[in-house]
């Protein structure tokens, strides 16, 4: 997994339903590179911490090879990297075999897989239709919110190195799943209750 492009955004505002609302939504790549924090990105704007920022949301990274899927779907949407508002956009990323609490070098930040993004009805506005919500929601690519173990910078071309595995497998879309569906087996969310690398947050949400 290679950095194809690291990215930040300003705020902006945005009118969904007659309703104004600011976004950091809209990242642009910088050439420069990005700086990795504990609790976000360097100079990039996060207006909605419930979302975005935190430490169990620190970065987000999506796959290059999954935007087909959806210029596809929406072939008018204004494309062009980070429109999943991703800080780093990857060559590859396949979440199928993506493990919640797996430890990867990403440039010189130290970084550990934690939880898949939601989608919201931000991005149906950014793909300019609704129906885009559901079309996330249904596919197995939500890309992947980070901790930062160690902070650092991420410039184009760095290499996304796992080292360290864990003995609990939870992928992110075995995860992803249980929370768009809101559903789940008992112990499926039994085991997710005990997985120590899924963020509280989550867990509150599904007991």
């Amino acid at each position: 997994m290679k950095v194809i492009s690291t990215n930040v955004a300003t705020k902006r505002i945005i009118i969904i339903g007659g309703e104004s609302m600011e976004t950091g939504l809209y990242k642009k790549p910088v050439k420069e590179g990005i700086f990795l924090g504990t609790d976000d990105v360097e100079n990039d704007d996060v207006v909605d911490r419930r979302y975005h920022g935190g430490a169990d949301m620190a970065c987000y990274l999506y796959g290059k090879n999954n935007y087909t899927y959806f210029e596809d779907l929406y072939p008018n949407a204004n494309w062009g990297i980070g429109m999943f508002g991703e800080n780093i956009t990857l060559d590859y990323l396949n979440e199928i075999v993506l493990n919640i609490g797996d430890i990867y070098q990403l440039g010189e930040a130290k970084i550990q897989i934690a939880q898949p993004r939601l989608p919201c009805s931000k991005f149906g506005y950014r793909l300019g239709n609704p129906s885009s919500i559901k079309a996330f929601a249904d596919a197995d690519f939500p890309g992947a919110y980070v901790r930062v173990l160690k902070v650092g910078k991420v410039v184009e071309g760095d290499e996304m190195i796992l080292l360290k595995s864990q003995d609990i497998k939870l992928s992110m879309v075995e995860l992803y799943r249980v929370r768009v569906n809101k559903s789940g087996s008992a112990a499926k969310i039994k085991e997710i209750l005990e997985n120590p690398f899924v963020p509280i947050q989550v867990k509150l949400k599904l007991q």
